[in-house]
């Protein structure tokens, strides 16, 4: 199973490190794996990350009448992204046993 558009966006620029990307690269890299209607709503996702300090806009430029955004990951979002990415690190070993005695 793939992850949401938002949590692969924000994967890649995780992985990207802190010169980021350009909005439209994103999306084009995306589309390799995502139907057009699945990222329909990403542009507002990312606005979205970047409102509650999950991204900064490390540029910013217009073409044509549209504003075009590079986007980063900012440092205090890479630590919360690295807990994520290590799951079995943070979940109790035993967690079957947890289910088991409905705990």
């Amino acid at each position: 199973m793939k992850p949401a558009p938002k949590i692969q966006a924000v994967l890649s620029l995780y992985h990207l490190g802190e010169r980021g990307t350009w909005e439209h690269h994103l999306f084009g890299a995306l589309r390799a794996h995502y139907a057009p209607a699945e990222l329909s709503g990403l542009r507002e996702d990312l606005v979205g990350l970047r409102t509650v300090g999950w991204l900064e806009v490390v540029d910013q430029r217009m073409h044509r009448g549209h504003i075009l955004r590079r986007y980063a990951l900012k440092a205090s979002a890479r630590k919360m992204v690295e807990h994520q990415l290590d799951l079995g690190r943070y979940l109790p070993l035993q967690l079957d046993a947890l289910v088991e005695a409905g705990e």
